[in-house]
């Protein structure tokens, strides 16, 4: 049996955990939203006006902090004048990125419905690649607008007299591609001139600019960022900067040993990427923080694909990522403000699947379920040995050693919480914890594992992939764990 260690100091907090870390986007592809949120009140489904009960349920569980919502690039051919107003006299259109006819059953009052009913915030993205400042300046004075106009009478005639208070609003989404093929220089003077118009009509927004893909054979991706904020300088309409990354190492559930370890590799990419960003963040707005927003992030597997609505498997292998990604931000949590993966029902990294009136919990639900406790505490200073296995981590040049363990802690009160994911495909580890700067007086711990990496729920297995309760004996500062392979491990340390 492999040996690490973990050390966590109770008495060293750092950064708050943004509850938005925990973040999640619905575009309007393949059956994320129909389907998959949204039934119609006529459903034989069960639905609260046209809402899934089953999702609904879901999220609520999960405390889900934010949505991100329409796109995407489904938002940069998206007019959401389309989706407001008795429904059975909206259009039928066609969006060009996701070829398929978009019914507009579910606009802007089924979205902000659908956040009050989960008790998420809503997090709006705008049309700039084929709008107008005029049509968003529009869009967020129907949202937020507390006095009389036509527009604010329309929200009145559609249900809601009283403002929706949206706070967060993107000026575009990957405005370097399918949101208008922009240069840095020139998404810059377009997030200028649609950030001055937004801000005039509500000064409490937080404006979100479009920043780059993790695409490191993309030169012109490789300095948008830097090459972005040079080009805009206006530190007062800058708020955050969204960042996308995507990861595939063979299908979800057909791929190599090789490709398992290179997956969770390429972590190293990441957080290098995520770094730079970090410091470009920190050299053009020294006097304002600007956060960090990773907004669509996740894997994507070469069969989920336009034809199949961006279907793939999800399997253990996928959620132990995702618990990786969320250490990973948790330790970034002084940038890092809202992250949101890609998407909440049904396509690429979803949280559930569902099939008619069934739905199912996917192991990456689980995940999120398991590590929630860190949403709003603060980060621990901690430090792990551990083993090593070596990958190539996808833009490097050559074979690193790459730790074997990924862990972040963080306490809340008198509670410390511990997550800790062990990727290895045969090694259980043991691991003694130690806490310093406190006493200990209980251990309580799940574990999220199952006989292969390859495991999935499905609708006819539902609980393939399902946590377990653990049992730890703690004495004095310390107690031992033995992680199994392939497994997140989350443990809640009550303090003495």
């Amino acid at each position: 049996m492999s040996r690490a260690s973990i050390r966590v100091w109770a008495d060293l907090p750092q950064a708050t955990i943004a509850a938005n870390l925990y973040g999640h986007f619905a575009e309007h592809l393949g059956r994320c939203v129909y389907e998959g949120i949204w039934v119609g009140p006529a459903s034989r489904i069960p639905n609260e006006n046209g809402l899934r009960l089953d999702v609904l349920a879901a999220l609520k569980q999960l405390r889900a902090p934010v949505v991100r919502w329409p796109g995407g690039c489904f938002a940069d051919d998206y007019h959401w004048r389309d989706g407001v107003g008795p429904r059975d006299t909206r259009p039928k259109t066609m969006n060009i990125w996701w070829q398929q006819t978009e019914p507009n059953e579910f606009g802007t009052d089924e979205f902000l419905r659908f956040c009050r009913a989960v008790g998420c915030d809503p997090y709006l993205c705008a049309n700039v690649g084929s709008g107008t400042p005029q049509e968003a300046r529009a869009w967020l004075e129907y949202c937020n607008f507390g006095g009389d106009t036509t527009l604010t009478a329309l929200r009145a005639a559609n249900g809601h007299p009283a403002p929706y208070g949206v706070r967060h609003w993107g000026v575009g989404n990957e405005n370097w591609g399918c949101g208008g093929g922009f240069s840095p220089e020139q998404y810059a003077q377009e997030f200028a001139r649609f950030s001055v118009y937004l801000r005039a009509v509500d000064p409490a927004i937080e404006l979100v600019a479009s920043g780059a893909g993790m695409d490191l054979a993309n030169p012109i991706l490789m300095r948008w960022n830097h090459d972005f904020c040079a080009a805009m300088p206006h530190a007062h309409l800058i708020d955050h900067l969204a960042m996308h990354a995507y990861f595939a190492r063979g299908k979800g559930a057909e791929f190599h040993d090789a490709e398992h370890y290179a997956l969770f590799g390429d972590l190293v990419t990441f957080e290098r990427e995520i770094e730079r960003a970090d410091h470009v963040l920190g050299y053009f707005y020294p006097h304002k923080r600007v956060g960090l927003i990773i907004d669509e992030w996740g894997v994507w597997h070469p069969e989920a694909t336009v034809d199949n609505g961006l279907e793939q498997s999800n399997t253990l292998r996928d959620a132990l990522f995702a618990a990786s990604c969320l250490n990973l931000f948790h330790r970034h949590a002084r940038r890092i403000v809202m992250a949101n993966i890609a998407q909440t029902i049904n396509v690429l990294q979803c949280l559930a699947i569902t099939e008619e009136d069934r739905m199912a919990l996917t192991p990456t639900y689980h995940v999120y379920d398991m590590m929630r406790p860190h949403m709003g505490a603060r980060l621990l200073t901690s430090e792990v040995e551990t083993p090593t296995f070596e990958a190539h981590p996808i833009g490097l040049h050559a074979k690193q050693a790459v730790p074997l363990l990924n862990a972040s802690a963080s306490i809340a009160g008198k509670k410390v919480f511990l997550s800790v994911v062990n990727p290895s495909l045969d090694q259980p580890i043991e691991t003694p914890i130690d806490l310093r700067g406190a006493g200990i007086a209980a251990v309580s711990g799940r574990v999220l594992t199952s006989a292969s990496p390859r495991d999935a729920n499905t609708i006819a297995a539902p609980k393939t992939v399902t946590p377990k309760r653990v049992k730890v004996e703690a004495s004095g500062g310390g107690f031992t764990c033995v992680l199994p392979p392939c497994s997140l491990t989350t443990l809640t340390i009550a303090l003495a």
